[in-house]
């Protein structure tokens, strides 16, 4: 069983607490702050520096290391969005 749940654009822990949540290409954690942005395949944090990319099932790191794939990540959340916003999610808030 996952540890996180999505409930429409918000991501959940196991206890319903919510960690964060998705709005356009933006994501902000419980609190309202920007933490993420989408840009196409790529995902850049809060401070315009790029952290990960998204190529195919793959995930890579800025450095250009495989840091996971989409089908390991939908196991850890239930209810899961797919592409660069699962991993978006994934890379803030579970990983």
């Amino acid at each position: 069983m996952a540890n996180f749940k999505m409930k429409g654009s918000d991501l959940y822990d196991k206890n319903s607490h919510k960690l964060g949540t998705i709005k356009g290409n933006d994501i902000y954690d419980s609190n309202s702050h920007k933490v993420a942005v989408i840009k196409s395949n790529d995902i850049y944090d809060s401070n315009s520096k790029k952290i990960a990319s998204v190529r195919g099932e793959d995930v890579y790191d800025a450095s250009s290391h495989k840091i996971g794939t989409l089908s390991d990540i939908r196991k850890q959340i239930d209810d899961s969005m797919s592409g660069v916003s699962l991993a978006a999610f994934w890379l803030c808030f579970v990983r």
